[in-house]
């Protein structure tokens, strides 16, 4: 018998680097490739929280302080905040009051709190007035932390979509760290509407300073106010960059935390900045109208057109209410605030660009499935007037019939009846042979990619004459 010395010198030699690399083999089905899970720079806000008084309570902050924000675990407090700059005290600001925005998956960990709170450049006071009733006030500070290189494995970044929002930007991209977010996303079934946010703060920041706003946005909604991750779906910046906000994919119905209430079935879209008095600038306007065609194009709905969508709770809506909204619609639509600023009174402006890029709304199918000779119609609505053809193909993807042409409603009759191949100048003449046929609903423009949808029906045994 063999010493178990003898064994172990029997045995080959199996290096650690080997064993890895056996392992990510066998896990790559389900992680995300390496070059995207690992090596990606990333910041971890720094957080402070301290323990705050009703009354009057002073601070210090620094430089590397971005926000400051006021949480509390009960009551109703009123908040508000002055700085000291190079120049003075400025005036008192009163932050909005934002508690009532998670979904029941994160009113477990939430906090109630104000909207972020920028520091003004060159302040080293902040001075916070709190009046009213409020149980475990904290004053909450949040600033950039240091850069580092990430190998943790989590979800991948989202890629833009090529096809309907190129040049979004990913969560990488404004270096999330991916550790800090909780569970994993919610989805719903499709999205229904796009509801539109501002997030607050200074509008005076300059393009690299926006992924430090964003991650700043970041921690305080997930650290200091016990949300899951970002509230926001997508993020919009004064210079029009888009970004992508809560993890889960801008392309799938993620639910957000942005609108108590209606967070499922809507996309949260936030301009970064106070719209509370300054204007939107053309480029974010544009921006925000970009984001909702995309919604719009992905989920088949008219951005001109209204929904009626049912209330979860909200400050401004009881639960079970049905409330009919415009598809694009601000926040204080659905809930008791101000927001989206200005932005609002130029929602019918994001709305008219939104459907000037927008093709095929919806598609309707009657008639199926067909019984030749039958009645089936396939009717496309299109956002405005363009050249359009409908088809119908058979199992083996022959065309059996075409209409066409130019007009805001593509439409196509078929009584089920179709020419055998020998006879093709007398049309209709025999029933279709059953099986599944696909119908193809196409819009171009020539100025865009040609939009378009298909789908599939049924042809079944013809009826029987007299039956």
């Amino acid at each position: 018998m063999p010493t178990r010395s003898a064994v172990s010198r029997a045995r080959p030699r199996v290096s650690r680097r080997a064993v890895i690399l056996v392992a990510l083999a066998l896990l790559g089905p389900v992680l995300p490739s390496l070059a995207a899970a690992h090596g990606l720079p990333v910041v971890t806000a720094f957080v402070q929280s301290r323990a705050l008084s009703l009354g009057a309570t002073t601070a210090p902050v620094t430089d590397s302080d971005r926000l400051i924000g006021v949480t509390w675990a009960g009551g109703t407090p009123q908040v508000q905040v002055r700085w000291l700059t190079t120049s003075g005290w400025t005036g008192w600001e009163v932050p909005e009051d934002d508690s009532a925005v998670p979904e029941p998956a994160e009113r477990a960990t939430a906090r109630s709190g104000t909207e972020p709170i920028w520091r003004p450049p060159g302040a080293t006071l902040v001075e916070v007035r709190v009046d009213g009733v409020a149980s475990d006030l904290r004053l909450v500070r949040v600033g950039d932390g240091a850069a580092r290189r990430s190998w943790a494995f989590g979800l991948a970044p989202a890629a833009a979509d090529p096809g309907g929002l190129p040049g979004i930007r990913s969560r990488a991209d404004w270096g999330a760290d991916e550790s800090l977010r909780r569970g994993a996303p919610d989805y719903a079934a499709a999205v229904k509407a796009v509801v539109v946010h501002h997030t607050a703060g200074s509008n005076d920041y300059g393009p690299a300073d926006v992924p430090r706003r964003i991650r700043a946005d970041y921690a305080y909604h997930v650290q200091a106010r016990g949300w899951s991750d970002l509230g926001y779906n997508v993020i919009v910046d004064r210079f029009g960059g888009i970004w992508e906000g809560r993890a889960g994919g801008v392309g799938r119905a993620t639910i957000g935390a942005h609108a108590e209430g209606f967070n499922t079935g809507t996309l949260g879209v936030a301009l970064l900045g106070d719209m509370t008095r300054a204007q939107p600038t053309p480029e974010a306007v544009q921006a925000v109208a970009r984001v909702s065609a995309y919604a719009a194009d992905v989920w088949h709905f008219d951005p001109l057109g209204t929904v009626v969508l049912t209330s979860g709770g909200s400050s401004k809506h009881r639960s079970g209410t049905k409330v009919p909204l415009p598809r694009v619609h601000g926040h204080r639509d659905v809930g008791l605030t101000a927001c989206p600023g200005t932005l609002y009174d130029r929602l019918g402006e994001v709305r008219r660009i939104a459907a000037e890029r927008v093709r095929i709304t919806s598609v309707e199918l009657t008639g199926a499935p067909v019984r030749p000779p039958g009645a089936l119609v396939v009717a496309g609505t299109l956002s405005r007037a363009a050249p359009w053809f409908v088809e119908v193909r058979d199992p083996a993807g022959l065309l059996v019939t075409r209409s066409a042409g130019q007009s805001a409603l593509a439409r196509l009759e078929w009584n089920g009846l179709r020419s055998p191949a020998d006879v093709a100048a007398l049309p209709g003449l025999i029933p279709a042979l059953p099986g599944t046929y696909t119908w193809i609903v196409e819009v171009g423009d020539r100025v865009r990619p040609p939009d378009r949808r298909q789908g599939s029906f049924e042809v079944a045994q013809p009826a029987l004459a007299g039956g």
